[in-house]
C-alpha cells in the first residue's frame, strides 16, 4: 500500500469526464460550517469535469440539536448556489424519496454523499437504499468515518449506512484505518482536504497587531478541540510575547473558558470573538495571525488547516488523527503531543513572527497539490473504476 498522501489521480480524457452523470447530495451555501463549505467547493469543481446534479437541504438540523444561533451563513442571506436543487428536509422522509427519485430520473451513474455524523443515518440510509436498488453506485465522502463522540450503538448504525457504499473517499490515514476496521476493507481513496481558497481576503480589513507573536484559535469551540490545553500552555509564556485571538461559536462552556482565562491571569493577552464570523471577517483574523493553533484532544482532520494554508500561515497541531498528515514539520507547521501544556508552551516559546514569515514559501509549495480540481478528479476516478471494472486505480486504496 502506498503511504503517500498525494491524491495521485489518473488523467482521463476531457470527453470521458464530461460524459459522466454524477449526483451530489449534501449541504451547500447558504448553510455554514466546514461540511457545507466543502460540498459547495466540490460542487463547483465537479461541475467543470462532468454532468453534475446537486441536491442540498431546506433544513439540516432541528433547533434543539444545533446549539448555535443559526446553521445558515448571514453573509449569504437569500443566496442559492447555481444549479442546485434545495429539496431535503432532515426530518421529512417524503423529501428523501423526492431527492432519490430526482437522481433516478436524471439517470446518474453514481451519487456522492458526505458522511460525518450518525444523525444523518435515517436520511442517508433511506436514499442510499433506493438508489442502490436502481443500480446507482454510492460513494461516501467520509469527513468522519465514526463520530467524534464514539459509542457502540453509533458504530453499529454507521456500519449499516456505510455498507451501502461502493467506494469511499477519506482525508487521512486515521479515517482510512477506522473505515477498514469498521467494514473490513473496500475501495477507499485517500485524498487530503483541499485548501479553502474561497476565503480570498481581498476586501478584508487589516487588523492591528497586539503582540510580538499573534496566535489564532478558529472554529466551533468544543471540548475535544482542547482550547483549555492551549490556555494552560500560555500561562508559562512571558505576557509581552504573545496575543491569542479565539474566534468561533461556543457550543458549550463559554463562561468556563473565560473564567479559566481570568484564573490564569491571561485577560490582557486573550480576546474572544464568541460567534460565527463570515468569510471576509475571518480573512482579517487569519491575515493578522502568525500561527494558527489546533490543540485538539482527538480529531480525524480539520478544515482549519486548509484555511490557514490558504493565507500562507503555518499551523501548530497535536499528534492526533489525521492532523499531522498534512503538516511538514518545520516547514508548514509543527506537531506536539496532545493534552500536554508543557510541550506546547515549550514550542510556542521558540516561535516568532519572523519564523512564521520564513515558512510561507514552503506552505505555498505544499498547497499546490491540495486543490479542489484534484479532489474532484479523485471522486470521478473512484466512480469510474467501478463503472469500468477497474481495480486498484486512482489514488491510494485499502
Amino acid at each position: 500500500m502506498v503511504e503517500s498522501l498525494d491524491c495521485g489521480y489518473q488523467e482521463r480524457s476531457a470527453s470521458s469526464r464530461i460524459s459522466m452523470r454524477i449526483g451530489l447530495i449534501g449541504p451547500v451555501l447558504p448553510f455554514r460550517g466546514g461540511i457545507a463549505q466543502h460540498t459547495t467547493m466540490l460542487h463547483r469543481a465537479l461541475a467543470q469535469q462532468c454532468k453534475l446534479y446537486t441536491i442540498s437541504f431546506t433544513r439540516q438540523y432541528p433547533k434543539w440539536l444545533f446549539p448555535g444561533e443559526t446553521d445558515r451563513d448571514p453573509q449569504y442571506a437569500g443566496f442559492k448556489e447555481p444549479n442546485v436543487d434545495y429539496i431535503v428536509d432532515s426530518l421529512n422522509p417524503l423529501t428523501w424519496r423526492r431527492a432519490a427519485n430526482l437522481m433516478i430520473r436524471r439517470q446518474v451513474e453514481c451519487v456522492l454523499i458526505p458522511w460525518w455524523t450518525v444523525f444523518w443515518a435515517p436520511c442517508v440510509l433511506y436514499m442510499a437504499r433506493i438508489l442502490a436498488h436502481r443500480g446507482i453506485r454510492i460513494i461516501f465522502l467520509c469527513h468522519n468515518a465514526v463520530d467524534h463522540e464514539a459509542a457502540g450503538w453509533k458504530l453499529q448504525i454507521t456500519k449499516r449506512v456505510l455498507r451501502c457504499g461502493a467506494g469511499f473517499v477519506v482525508h487521512n490515514r486515521s479515517d482510512r484505518e477506522a473505515l477498514v476496521q469498521l467494514l473490513g476493507g473496500g475501495a477507499i481513496s485517500l485524498c487530503p482536504l483541499p485548501v479553502y481558497s474561497q476565503f480570498g481576503g481581498a476586501g478584508s480589513r487589516k487588523l492591528p497587531r497586539r503582540g510580538k507573536l499573534e496566535l489564532l484559535f478558529f472554529g466551533f469551540v468544543r471540548h475535544y478541540k482542547g482550547l483549555d490545553v492551549l490556555l494552560k500552555a500560555l500561562q508559562y509564556l512571558p505576557r509581552e510575547q504573545f496575543f491569542l485571538q479565539i474566534v468561533g461559536e461556543f457550543w458549550q462552556g463559554e463562561d468556563e473558558y473565560k473564567d479559566l482565562v481570568t484564573n490564569l491571569d491571561l485577560v490582557g493577552n486573550v480576546e474572544f470573538v464568541p460567534r460565527y464570523v463570515p468569510e471576509e471577517e475571518a480573512s482579517s483574523y487569519f491575515q493578522r495571525a502568525d500561527f494558527v493553533i489546533l490543540p485538539y484532544r482527538s480529531a480525524t482532520g480539520s478544515a482549519v488547516t486548509g484555511l490557514a494554508y490558504n493565507f500562507d500561515k503555518p499551523v501548530v497541531v497535536t499528534n492526533v488523527g489525521g492532523l499531522p498528515d498534512v503538516v511538514v514539520e518545520g516547514e508548514t507547521g509543527f506537531i506536539v503531543p496532545p493534552e500536554s501544556p508543557d510541550k506546547l508552551a515549550e514550542l510556542l516559546r521558540s516561535l516568532s513572527a519572523e519564523k512564521a514569515s520564513s515558512m510561507a514559501a514552503h506552505i505555498r509549495r505544499h498547497k499546490r497539490t491540495m486543490t479542489w480540481e484534484a479532489y474532484a478528479q479523485v471522486c470521478l476516478d473512484l466512480s469510474c473504476s467501478h463503472a469500468e471494472g477497474e481495480s486498484q486505480t486512482g489514488s491510494e486504496r485499502a
